[in-house]
C-alpha cells in the first residue's frame, strides 16, 4: 500500500518532461499511503456516499521505511508518528447520473485554470488583473471505477 499513489489531483497531474529526468512520472511530494481507517462515515444524502479515511506518509518515507499495516496492533489504525496527516475520499455510486460527466468538467476546470494563469493571456491589462485577483478555480480529482461508481477527491 506505500507504493500507491493516492487519487489526488496533484498525483495525477503529470509536469511535462518528467519522463525524461527520471523513472517516477508521479510527484515527488504527493504523500503515499499507509492503511485504511477501518470506519466508513456513510453520508445521509439519498445517493449515501461514503467517506474513506487514510493515513498518509511523506513521500521520501514511504519507500524507505518499513510501515506495517499492524493488523494485531491495535493503534496502527490510528495518526502515527511519522504520517504527515489523513487524506480523503468520497466513494459514490450514481443510479442515474454519470460519474465520467464530472470527471470531464473537472478536466474542463483544469483546462480554464491554466488559461488564467498563463503568461501569454490577452494583452497585459486582465492579465495583471487576474493576478491581483488570483482568480483560479478549485478542483478535485475524479476517478471512475465504472460508469456509475467512483472516487472523489475531498476538498
Amino acid at each position: 500500500l506505500k507504493e500507491f499513489v493516492p487519487p489526488v489531483k496533484a498525483a495525477l497531474s503529470v509536469s511535462p518532461g518528467s519522463l525524461e529526468r527520471s523513472r517516477d512520472v508521479f510527484p515527488a511530494f504527493v504523500p503515499r499511503m499507509r492503511a485504511f481507517c477501518p470506519t466508513v462515515q456513510v453520508m445521509s444524502s439519498k445517493a449515501r456516499p461514503k467517506k474513506l479515511t487514510v493515513f498518509a506518509l511523506p513521500p521520501s518515507n514511504s519507500r524507505h521505511q518499513q510501515h506495517s499495516a499492524g493488523m494485531s496492533s491495535k493503534g496502527s489504525y490510528t495518526l502515527q508518528p511519522g504520517d504527515v496527516g489523513e487524506m480523503h475520499f468520497l466513494v459514490k455510486q450514481e443510479a442515474k447520473g454519470d460519474l465520467r460527466k464530472d470527471a470531464r468538467v473537472q478536466n474542463f476546470n483544469n483546462v480554464i485554470n491554466r488559461l488564467l494563469t498563463s503568461s501569454n493571456g490577452c494583452g497585459g491589462g486582465p492579465s495583471s488583473v487576474r493576478q491581483r485577483r488570483r482568480m483560479q478555480l478549485r478542483t478535485f480529482s475524479v476517478v471512475c471505477l465504472s460508469e456509475d461508481c467512483g472516487i472523489l477527491e475531498w476538498v
